[in-house]
């Protein structure tokens, strides 16, 4: 690149996105997951019970896309999704077992990078915030 070149925020944020995601994808390493995969994971704990809508609300994307991701995820035998009762076009998710023995052994370090992210790198957080 010369001295001229344009970056992009687009592209910022691109290679910020991917150094996040690598100091997140070591935490979460041994158990052949994915940081975003992980981050469903931990949405769905909080939430108790969250359907595929939310997901896709919080994962910023359509539906069909978090319904990929999630079926990729139920494959795994980390969620279970099942119709509502009210209304059976509505897919809701649980964690199982598995996907819950997945979030506790590894939330506590995901959370600490996330701690180390934001105390080392504040500013540059809260200017991409503003942004």
């Amino acid at each position: 690149m010369g001295s001229g070149y344009y970056e992009s925020a687009l592209l910022r944020l691109r290679r910020v996105a991917a150094y996040f995601a690598l100091r997140y994808g070591d935490v979460i390493k041994e158990h052949n997951i994915t940081p975003v995969q992980f981050e469903i994971l931990l949405y769905v704990d909080s939430c108790g019970s969250c359907n595929v809508s939310d997901v896709a609300e919080f994962m910023v994307v359509d539906k069909s896309t978090s319904s990929r991701v999630l079926r990729g995820i139920e494959k795994r035998g980390w969620i279970n999704m099942y119709s509502d009762l009210d209304d059976r076009r509505c897919r809701r998710l649980q964690l199982t077992p598995q996907g819950q023995s997945i979030v506790n052994a590894n939330k506590i370090d995901w959370l600490s990078v996330e701690k180390d992210i934001r105390a080392n790198y504040d500013d540059a957080i809260e200017h991409l915030e503003r942004f």
